[in-house]
């Protein structure tokens, strides 16, 4: 059986939120998220970066996994034990052994795509092991099939209304379903969020007696951004770290401040070693992610306001002249704002449609909004007939809008160096002091 195929057909069973389904399905498992221990990490923007970033912490010392989402290439790359993808064999054998249909409250209820996942990552961490594990939330927290674990440490590093249509309309209504992963008397980690938010969220940690660490309380110093990596300085209640990352982007230094805030406050904290020697791996893919200079091209993940706000900082901070914005989004996104944010560093933009049909915003559709705010709008359908003008345009190029669209970008980059049409060059690259043409 082809366990692949089979997951993605449960996607169209759509999202939801509750936990009784993922823990009878936990249950019929023997309960394999209670055989290792983890640290939760909920955000709108930042969490994913910041769940590898612990992860390759965690990895110093134990036998470690990540659990994240979505994927980037590939469906594997959401389930890793030290740095080895979940087999498609393991997938295709639990598929095959295992119903996506479970007995709930006496009725036959259907898992989602999301809540059979997530069981299937917790089994597949038992089965090899796994002495600690870097679970990302799927969405919100509170509710999110993740949220059956009992993390040692849980944080949020960021908040926006993104996803308000399923987790509420309102700033404080989302803080409360993010600050459902808070555990009572375990650490909780928090990045810079609306006041609005961090009075809610405080508040759930008070009740939970839960300390709280908040990172703008430690202030990174001596930041140094250049397109080889990023430099900074920080203090804790701990130690104090002269941090060095191949990560790129200043965002990245709030989010590998909470991956360290996050080491020493577990039961046996992380060494300083461990620590520094976790951050300082290979870049993140998606983020901020060069892959190739002359002309520059960049690959990101942005797909809200306010990660497409902090896209454009940087590309403003690395002096990155006029890209060339290569874009395309999903229908539940505020393309409006996106589109309005990228437009501060481009006046040309390239909409494409991300190869997910059901959910894809419409060119057409996008090209409107586009009007608004760029001088050159032009459109592809089709992701790699854009990359290829993209990239016979001879400028600088930053792909963006959507992870899937990121995603895609990045297998037809893989099979143009394969060929070897078109080489990757990473060593030497300028710093944002210097105007890259």
């Amino acid at each position: 059986m082809d366990g692949e195929k089979y997951l993605f057909s449960l996607s169209r069973f759509g999202i939801k939120l509750g936990l009784g389904p993922t823990l009878d399905f936990a249950k019929q498992l023997r309960d394999p998220h209670k055989s290792f221990k983890s640290i939760h990490v909920a955000g709108s923007n930042g969490k994913g970066s910041t769940a590898t970033f612990i992860y390759r912490i965690l990895k110093r010392k134990y036998l470690a996994g990540l659990y994240t989402s979505p994927h980037l290439r590939r469906f594997s790359e959401r389930i890793i034990v030290n740095d080895e993808e979940i087999p498609a064999m393991f997938v295709d054998e639990f598929v095959k052994k295992h119903s996506s249909k479970i007995e709930y409250h006496g009725m036959e209820t259907q898992l989602t795509f999301f809540e059979y996942t997530t069981n299937m990552a917790f089994d597949f961490f038992r089965s090899k092991g796994v002495q600690f594990a870097s679970v990302e939330v799927g969405l919100g927290g509170r509710l999110d099939s993740t949220n059956i674990i009992d993390p040692e440490v849980s944080i949020i590093t960021s908040l926006s209304l993104e996803h308000a249509d399923k987790l509420g309309g309102s700033i404080e209504y989302i803080a409360k379903e993010k600050g459902g992963i808070i555990k009572r008397g375990k650490p909780v980690i928090l990045g810079k969020v609306p006041e609005i938010a961090r009075r809610v969220i405080l508040d759930i940690a008070r009740q939970s007696k839960s300390p709280v660490k908040e990172i703008v309380d430690y202030t990174a110093r001596n930041i140094d951004l250049s397109l080889d990596g990023t430099s900074f300085s920080v203090k804790t209640d701990v130690g104090s770290y002269n941090v060095k990352l191949k990560a790129l982007g200043d965002y990245q230094v709030n989010n590998s401040i909470a991956a360290i805030l996050a080491s020493e406050s577990l039961e046996t904290p992380m060494n300083g070693s461990d620590i520094l020697y976790g951050l300082q791996e290979r870049q993140i893919p998606g983020r901020f992610e060069i892959r190739r200079r002359n002309p520059l091209m960049i690959l990101d993940g942005a797909h809200n306001s306010e990660a497409t706000r902090v896209l454009s900082s940087n590309i403003k901070r690395y002096a990155i002249k006029d890209p060339l914005i290569l874009m395309g989004v999903l229908r539940d996104k505020n393309s409006y704002n996106i589109l309005q944010n990228l437009a501060e560093v481009s006046d040309s933009v390239l909409l494409t449609e991300p190869n997910e049909p059901e959910r894809k915003k419409r060119v057409e559709d996008l090209k409107r909004e586009a009007r608004l705010f760029f001088k050159e709008v032009e459109i592809e359908n089709v992701p790699k007939k854009a990359l290829d003008s993209a990239i016979m345009s001879g400028r600088n190029v930053v792909i963006t809008g959507s992870l899937y669209l990121v995603g895609e970008a990045e297998t037809l980059l893989d099979e143009r160096e394969k060929s070897e049409r078109f080489p990757v060059e990473i060593e030497g690259l300028q710093k944002p002091t210097e105007l890259i043409e």
